[in-house]
């Protein structure tokens, strides 16, 4: 099973006058079309989302084993065009990873999602001072080694110095409207075993039983 999607852009932030405003909207442009013709299919994301969980487990072995059953954690919501994108959803599923390590809140969006909502509300209203100025912030914390523009680092400097306080404002209103209440990691259950293998697992309540392996079903 695919996920079929039609490639489409996003026009840049823009001042009221219609100007833009320290960006080149074909270079925009360009990137969200990158994003959605970058989409993959669902055993793609799958696949990815086992590559990261692997790197994670390198980063932290002490907590291999929840990250083992973190995969429940990173199924993409429909949040916005482009989670489909490698680049996109190997952002969000790190950020989600690296909180569950650390203990903080997995269900707060992730900068990648905060991007997908700024980038589906440019469709519909150009995005222009602070608005901009957020959309600008979250990029740069979701994809540092993908900038929309080659002195994006600067312009960031230009928008939080002017709007610092309503990009604030902006974040922590979208933070919390598009908080998924569901994304948490549920009761694990694990029979002692991980990739088919028998392992000493601190989830485990009956390892004797049988070992547990990941099965996707499909519709």
């Amino acid at each position: 099973m695919t996920r079929s999607s039609t490639k489409t852009s996003a026009p840049s932030p823009t001042r009221r006058d219609g100007a833009n405003e320290h960006t080149s909207g074909s270079d925009v442009a360009s990137l969200i079309a990158t994003i959605m013709s970058d989409l993959g299919g669902l055993f793609s994301s799958m696949d990815w989302a086992e590559d990261e969980i692997e790197r994670a487990t390198r980063r932290h072995p002490d907590q291999a084993d929840t990250l083992y059953h973190a995969f429940s954690l990173l199924q993409p919501r429909d949040i916005g065009m482009g989670m489909g994108a490698e680049f996109v959803y190997r952002s969000h599923v790190r950020e989600l990873l690296e909180r569950l390590v650390a203990g903080t809140d997995t269900r707060i969006p992730t900068a990648a999602e905060m991007c997908l909502v700024c980038a589906q509300a440019s469709l519909k209203v150009a995005l222009h001072g602070a608005a901009a100025g957020l959309y600008f912030r979250m990029w740069l914390q979701a994809f540092p080694d993908r900038p929309i523009t080659s002195d994006q680092a600067a312009e960031q400097v230009h928008y939080q110095r002017l709007h610092g306080a309503q990009i604030d404002e902006y974040e922590a209103m979208l933070r919390r409207k598009a908080t998924d209440p569901n994304r948490l990691l549920a009761d694990i259950d694990c029979a002692g075993g991980h990739h088919g293998k028998h392992v000493i697992c601190r989830y485990a309540t009956s390892p004797d039983t049988g070992l547990e392996d990941r099965q996707v079903t499909s519709a």
